[in-house]
C-alpha cells in the first residue's frame, strides 16, 4: 500500500491496523474454542506482525510484557479466558490510539487541501 500513501507515518498507521486486526481475530479464536477438546491457545507477536518496531510501544507496554511469541504461534498450553480478555482490552488500546492517529493524519491532510481556496 506505500505507493498509495507515501507518507510513512500513514504506513505505519495503516500496518498497524492490520496488526491489530489480526490480534483480534487470533483472540477470538481462542475464545471460540477456549472449551474444544485438543485445542490449545495461540499467540501473535505484533512485531512480527507489523515487521518493525512497533511506533506505540513504550517503556510501560514492554513492562507489562511486549514479546507474545512468534507469528500465529501454538502454545501448547489450554486457553486461558483471563489473559485472552486481558489481550483483548490492550488490543482495544492499540486500536484507539492508532485511529486517533490516522485521524490526525487526515485532519493535518484536510487543511492543506483547503489552504488556498
Amino acid at each position: 500500500m506505500s505507493f498509495l500513501f507515501p507518507d510513512s507515518s500513514l504506513n505505519i498507521v495503516l500496518n498497524s491496523l492490520s496488526a491489530i486486526s489480526e490480534r483480534q481475530r487470533l483472540a477470538s479464536a481462542n475464545l471460540a474454542n477456549a472449551h474444544t477438546p485438543g485445542y490449545t491457545a495461540k499467540q501473535v507477536s505484533f512485531s512480527d506482525l507489523l515487521r518493525e518496531d512497533n511506533p506505540f510501544e513504550t517503556d510501560l507496554s514492554r513492562k507489562m510484557g511486549g514479546a507474545m511469541g512468534a507469528l500465529g504461534a501454538d502454545t501448547g498450553q489450554p486457553v486461558n479466558l483471563q489473559r485472552e480478555m486481558i489481550e483483548m482490552q490492550k488490543n482495544m488500546l492499540y486500536y484507539s490510539m492508532a485511529s486517533r492517529r490516522a485521524s490526525t493524519i487526515f485532519n493535518a491532510l484536510r487543511t492543506a487541501s483547503q489552504i488556498g481556496r
